[in-house]
């Protein structure tokens, strides 16, 4: 379909993995929030965020796109349409990626017919919504001070307010489209295990296990996109990120990234793969051990109790429990077992276009679990040469949960 924009070109907005009808339901429901907040509008600057409400993502995330010389920002009025910045070089891009008719970018060099800088084109579109002297949020939780001290001085709004989570409460409830995107990246999850275990033999490092998950994803990624009628030339399907492989001494390194150690014939190897972007660059929960040895009776028992404290923790998967009690029941385990001081994070969180995402599966959250929220359940323990760390991904359905990284999670002995 052909999209009118501000500057008079034409765009054509693909709605790669989601329909425009989403969008706008977004918008609407954004500025019912922002309404009930007693705001005039919000400013969405945060990437994810930026891609939740206009449908733009795979621009540069560097720090610069935050600030005012290459600020990209969509302004979403209390009332009326919003309106997204953009700098010149990712116009064309915002154009075919992003649904809003009103796109306007800005320059970083001197000119006399186009507007110079993001904020020199911020404060105008705020003139133009007559937004100057009202009250506007921005989130606070994610640009920098140097940005905020920035709007403060040369926007001519009259107070700006932390948006304390306007569209990330939004996000935690998956629509029909995300769910499908999330069934699929469950199922490359565990495609990308299984391609990386047969990768793994004596001496071969860790980060080129990761690379052989990577290059799967990869062409994962592309044929899904190619085979689902969605692809396009803005899709990248290349994992710009390093993937979690702990391995022998490492185990006990929660987050370490794949490194160039070799895997020795004794080893218990982790493979985590919440880093990893999936189908359309969302992202999903989800870890298994694998082993290079016979696990010792030891072993054998803490790898068990993990795997009850897991059980237990989805026993509890469903609408209305609080979003703490699948990590009090999973550390309860634990702690009778006398291993939980080294179970060292939350139970899980909600995964979707981040990886962690709302809600918190960690005491302290009492948020009612819902039928559509996307979580991660995950208890574990971390020693030198030992780890116990099954990871899964869940959908809340209307009566349960349903299991989105079919795999087992029994410790894998590979026999090479």
């Amino acid at each position: 379909m052909l999209i009118g924009n501000k500057n008079g070109a034409q765009s054509h907005f693909k709605g790669i993995g989601m329909r425009k009808e989403t969008y706008i339901g977004r918008v609407a429901e954004l500025q019912t929030r922002i309404r009930k907040r007693g705001l005039d509008a919000l400013l969405v600057i945060k990437p994810e965020n930026v891609r939740y409400v206009t449908g733009l993502w795979g621009y540069s995330n560097r720090s610069e796109y935050a600030m005012p010389r290459r600020l990209v920002c969509a302004v979403v009025p209390a009332n009326g349409d919003p309106v997204l910045i953009v700098p010149k070089l990712e116009y064309l891009f915002a154009q075919r990626r992003s649904w809003l008719p009103d796109i306007r970018y800005h320059v970083e060099w001197g000119s006399e017919t186009e507007c110079f800088g993001g904020l020199n084109l911020l404060n105008k579109v705020l003139q133009e919504k007559s937004l100057l002297g009202k009250k506007v949020a921005v989130e606070k939780n994610f640009i920098s001070a140097a940005l905020h001290d920035l709007l403060n001085a040369e926007l001519g709004v009259s107070v700006i307010e932390a948006s304390n989570g306007l569209v990330e409460e939004m996000r935690i409830i998956k629509s029909s489209e995300e769910i499908d995107i999330l069934r699929i990246s469950g199922k490359m999850a565990v495609q990308e295990y299984f391609a990386e275990c047969a990768a793994i033999r004596p001496g071969v490092r860790e980060y080129e296990v990761a690379m052989v998950g990577r290059d799967h994803a990869a062409h994962e990624s592309a044929w899904h996109c190619d085979h689902r009628n969605c692809g396009c030339s803005l899709d990248h399907p290349l994992a710009e990120t390093s993937q979690i492989i702990t391995s022998g001494p490492r185990c006990d390194m929660v987050h370490a990234l794949a490194s160039t150690r070799a895997f020795e014939p004794d080893d218990m190897i982790l493979l985590d793969f919440c880093r990893i972007p999936q189908f359309q660059n969302y992202r999903i929960g989800f870890a298994r051990n694998v082993a290079l040895r016979n696990a010792n009776s030891t072993e054998q028992d803490m790898y068990r109790t993990v795997l009850d404290a897991y059980d237990k923790a989805v026993s509890v998967l469903r609408p209305g429990v609080a979003a703490e009690v699948p990590d009090l029941v999973a550390r309860e385990v634990l702690d009778k077992a006398g291993i939980g001081e080294t179970f060292v994070h939350r139970t899980g969180r909600g995964v979707g276009i981040e990886a962690a995402e709302l809600p918190e599966i960690g005491a302290g959250d009492k948020l009612p679990l819902q039928a559509g929220m996307v979580i991660t359940i995950e208890p574990s323990i971390y020693l030198p040469n030992f780890s116990a760390h099954p990871e899964d991904t869940y959908l809340i359905t209307d009566d349960g949960a349903e299991l989105l990284t079919r795999c087992s999670r029994e410790l894998n002995v590979l026999s090479r």
